[in-house]
């Protein structure tokens, strides 16, 4: 599958990847320049891969709170929430932000892009309320403007205040050139800037004037280290089925006060019983790079295992996220193993770096 912007990356000879079915850039000039790029100035990047999906109707926010982990009923117009869908066991189906369009009747799902035809099969399936649930994914590309000069870059192509809009809102404009988009204020890269919805055939246009205003365009592999930085997980690698968010350091996505969700009970007795292993961060204090499956060792046992693992573009040294004993506090030392090495390393909470929304 390939997004609307695919001839463009092509134009700027663009290194192209299968992810997930699509074919989609993974790095223009190298990732660690792309990467600076975003940190230091404005990195674009084309995500329309990822899954929307429409939930509508008077009984929407009713229809939600029993499938998501956060208060539906209580968003307001304009709000977006990081959320989870979990199953029965409390594992981690997707994660995702709604965003409220109209409070209790319409709300916008953005989905992970391997995840989407699942997730709408999913929902339809759990559906008893009457609520219309429908994938607009097709409807739909995404760029993603992040780094510190995205405000500029915005009053240059959209004549759109960035400070007008708070983090984890977003808002829907009506522009005479590229028709409805919806501006959201969310990111993946701790670099600040927005997200943005508009249809396929404004996405050409609208690329290349934020281009031309000083974006540098950038890949998914520049997407991975950054958000690797900020310790943002992955589902797929950093969380899946089989974790949950308690595990995975992620209880600030669920609210347990809430009368029922899809997985909540499971949630509540895991945590009386207590979190016996926890997603960390880990900073490779030897020369190294650590990478997804690599064996924690702490006193010659094994103690957990990588995620996902880079070498940080800013620090210069090997990053990680792992799921590590819950009883080992941050600061201590362990072994990562690294083929036939073992890199001293030590746990560390994320962010890895300062980052900003």
């Amino acid at each position: 599958m390939k997004t609307p912007l695919h001839h463009e990356h092509e134009k700027l000879n663009a290194k192209m990847v299968d992810f997930h079915g699509w074919d989609m850039p993974i790095w223009y000039t190298s990732i660690k320049e792309e990467h600076l790029a975003t940190r230091s100035r404005a990195g674009l990047f084309d995500v329309s891969h990822m899954g929307e999906i429409d939930v509508k109707g008077d009984r929407s926010s009713i229809c939600l709170d029993h499938l998501l982990t956060r208060n539906i009923a209580g968003m307001k117009q304009g709000q977006a929430l990081y959320t989870f869908f979990l199953n029965e066991q409390g594992g981690i189906i997707d994660d995702l932000i709604v965003y409220c369009i109209t409070p209790g009747d319409h709300y916008f799902l953005c989905v992970n892009s391997s995840n989407k035809d699942k997730d709408h099969a999913w929902m339809v399936q759990q559906n008893t309320s009457g609520t219309v649930i429908e994938d607009v994914s097709d409807r739909y590309a995404m760029l993603a403007l992040q780094g510190p000069a995205s405000g500029t870059i915005l009053e240059v192509c959209l004549d759109f205040n960035l400070a007008s809009l708070r983090s984890f809102t977003c808002t829907v404009l009506q522009t005479t050139t590229y028709g409805r988009i919806i501006i959201t204020r969310t990111g993946y890269t701790g670099a600040g800037g927005v997200e943005i919805f508009l249809t396929p055939q404004a996405a050409v246009p609208l690329w290349r004037s934020l281009l031309a205003a000083g974006a540098t365009p950038c890949g998914l592999g520049a997407r991975d280290t950054l958000r690797l930085e900020m310790g943002y997980p992955l589902h797929g690698s950093d969380i899946t089925d089989n974790t949950t968010p308690l595990e995975a350091s992620l209880d600030f996505a669920v609210d347990l006060f809430k009368h029922d969700f899809v997985g909540r009970q499971a949630l509540v007795d895991q945590k009386k019983l207590g979190i016996r292993r926890r997603l960390s961060g880990l900073e490779v204090l030897d020369r190294g790079v650590p990478r997804k499956g690599c064996k924690c060792i702490k006193d010659n046992r094994e103690v957990g295992f990588v995620t996902s693992g880079s070498i940080s573009p800013i620090m210069g040294v090997g990053i990680a996220l792992g799921y590590i004993e819950a009883s080992l506090s941050e600061g201590e030392e362990l072994l990562i193993e690294v083929r036939d090495k073992h890199l001293r390393s030590r746990i560390k909470k994320p962010p890895f770096v300062k980052g900003t929304l």
